[in-house]
């Protein structure tokens, strides 16, 4: 019998979030998004010198910076998340768009046109077309919270699995024993490329096996995942170590509300059907796999501080069985004549020999 017990923790007490806020000159976007946009006025020229600011709903926090002389505004480095765009100009009406949606590896671009009009007043834009991505030329898919929430998947709950809905993969399959791949990461080409020139990234750190550099080092717990980004064509140059895929992962954050989720699988070989193959009276053997876990995500200081942590504990116990045939007493002796093939001389016998019983 095999027994494997398998513990997950991800992200505990995960990253300040107020850190991820201070300004950047630059810095890869693998990790962040951003948030882009051009400043006009109503007859389409450029405003130099608008004060633009940005605030994360979920958390508070804030940025803010003044559009260039060109009107263009620029926010690297911004974490996953939705935002609220606010554009301020002496003279004119004051512009805000909220729900504005931030992903890793992703720009999006919101370009403002102020009127004319007192500070006081604002211009509040709620239900304006969705922000399309149009500053990248890569080809990627996303699959994000709801997804990977409501998508199904085999035990193991593995996010590798819902690569199967993403044009140019191939369906993605298990890979060597447990000792050696014990977070049962899967393995898949993308467009015909290698299985080796896959790179995954969590937060930012490329998880590749030393051993086994086609398989992912660590999977971490589906319910303690954002989003995960996929580039399958025209990567940019950050992106980099990949040449099927690569697949930036994001682990969940805290937010001004406490938020958690529980979560327990369970089958047995009752649940389970017998094999085809197996010989009448064989009994199934046991088969036992428990999974079992949480998460839990809130604020040690409002605006401010933030934690989240996720636990998963998987314990998978069966009989390892196998059907084998052996030779009988007869057969080791060399006695052949009980055999239902029967054995003949090609050389002499005629053409019907072996078809005799």
């Amino acid at each position: 019998m095999s027994r494997t017990r398998t513990i997950r923790f991800d992200a505990v007490i995960l990253t300040l979030v107020a850190i991820s806020f201070i300004p950047h000159a630059a810095g890869a976007q693998v990790l962040y998004g951003s948030i882009v946009g051009t400043v006009t006025d109503s007859t389409g020229a450029t405003l130099p010198g608008a004060t633009v600011s940005i605030e994360q709903q979920e958390t508070k926090l804030a940025r803010e910076l003044v559009s260039d002389a060109a009107g263009a505004y620029h926010f690297t480095a911004v974490p996953t998340g939705t935002y609220t765009v606010l554009v301020k100009m002496s003279g004119f009406r004051t512009y805000s768009r909220s729900n504005v949606p931030v992903t890793l590896n992703s720009t999006a671009r919101v370009d403002t046109k102020l009127e004319i009009g007192q500070l006081a007043e604002t211009v509040m834009v709620s239900g304006d077309s969705p922000v399309l991505q149009t500053d990248r030329a890569e080809v990627r898919a996303e699959l994000k919270t709801r997804e990977l929430r409501d998508l199904p998947v085999p035990l193991g709950r593995n996010y590798q699995q819902l690569f199967k809905v993403i044009p140019g993969f191939t369906p993605p399959a298990e890979a060597h024993s447990i000792p050696s791949n014990p977070s049962r990461a899967l393995v898949f080409n993308v467009n015909g490329a290698s299985r080796s020139s896959n790179n995954t990234r969590i937060d930012g750190v490329s998880t590749a096996n030393i051993w086994l550099p086609h398989v992912a080092a660590y999977v971490p717990a589906l319910e303690s995942l954002e989003t995960v980004n996929v580039v399958t064509n025209s990567f940019d140059a950050e992106q980099g170590l990949a040449g099927g895929s690569a697949i930036n992962v994001q682990i969940k954050s805290g937010t001004n509300q406490f938020k958690g989720a529980a979560f327990e699988y369970y089958t047995d070989e009752r649940l389970i059907a017998t094999n085809y193959f197996t010989p009448a009276g064989t009994t199934k053997g046991k088969r036992r796999y428990h999974q079992f876990g949480g998460t839990l995500g809130g604020p040690i200081r409002r605006n401010k501080l933030f934690f989240f942590g996720s636990y998963e504990n998987t314990r998978d116990a069966q009989f390892a069985t196998r059907t084998i045939s052996v030779p009988t007493e007869a057969l080791r002796r060399g006695d052949l004549s009980a055999s239902t093939t029967p054995i003949y001389d090609p050389a002499t016998a005629g053409i019907d020999a072996g078809r005799k019983a």
